[in-house]
C-alpha cells in the first residue's frame, strides 16, 4: 500500500508539472497551433490531477469514492476529438505571428518526454496492481497519455511537414 500510495504521489507531481509546462511553453508561443494543442493537453492534465487526488483522498482514508466514480475515467475525448477542436480553433487565429520552428520542437519534444514518461509511470502502476479499480484508473490514464503523445507526433508533423500531414491524414495520392 506504501508503494502504491508514493505512486499516487508521483502521478501528482507528473501532472502538476505536466500542467505548468504545458501553460508556460503556451504562452512564449505565437503559433497557433502549438497554442491551441500545449493548451488544450494543460486543460486535461487538470482532469488527471482532479481524478488523480480523489484517488488519493481514497487510498488514505480522507474520502470514499463513488460507486461509479469510474465511469468518469473514460479516455474522453478522443484523440480525434481533440484534433478537430485544435485544428477548428486554428483557424480562427492563424493571423498571429509565430515563434522559431526549433523553438516549438524543442517544446515539443521536452512534451512528448513527458507524456512517455506519464505513461510508462501509470501502465507499471496499472499492471502490478492486484486492485481492479487501481488497475482501471491507471490504465485508463496510461491510455490518454499514450493519445497525447500521438497528439503531440501529429500537430508537430503538421508544422514542420504539412503535406505530409495531409497525405497522412487524408490519405492523398500524389501523382506525377
Amino acid at each position: 500500500m506504501n508503494d502504491l500510495i508514493a505512486d499516487v504521489k508521483l502521478s501528482i507531481e507528473l501532472e502538476k508539472n505536466g500542467y505548468d509546462f504545458y501553460t508556460k511553453t503556451a504562452e512564449k508561443t505565437n503559433n497557433p497551433l502549438a497554442v491551441l494543442t500545449l493548451k488544450s493537453l494543460a486543460e486535461r492534465e487538470l482532469v488527471h490531477l482532479e481524478k488523480i487526488k480523489q484517488f488519493y483522498k481514497n487510498l488514505t482514508g480522507e474520502q470514499k469514492l463513488a460507486s461509479d466514480w469510474l465511469k468518469g475515467v473514460e479516455v474522453s475525448p478522443t484523440k480525434q476529438e481533440l484534433l478537430k477542436i485544435i485544428i477548428n480553433k486554428l483557424k480562427d487565429s492563424l493571423d498571429k505571428s509565430f515563434e522559431t520552428q526549433a523553438e516549438i520542437n524543442e517544446a515539443y519534444s521536452i512534451a512528448e518526454i513527458m507524456e512517455r514518461d506519464s505513461f510508462n509511470l501509470y501502465d507499471k502502476i496499472a499492471k502490478e496492481s492486484s486492485d481492479e479499480t487501481t488497475k482501471k484508473f491507471y490504465a485508463a490514464l496510461a491510455e490518454e497519455e499514450k493519445e497525447h503523445y500521438t497528439i503531440l507526433e501529429e500537430t508537430l508533423l503538421y508544422l514542420n511537414k504539412p503535406g505530409d500531414w495531409f497525405k497522412e491524414q487524408e490519405h492523398w495520392i500524389l501523382e506525377g
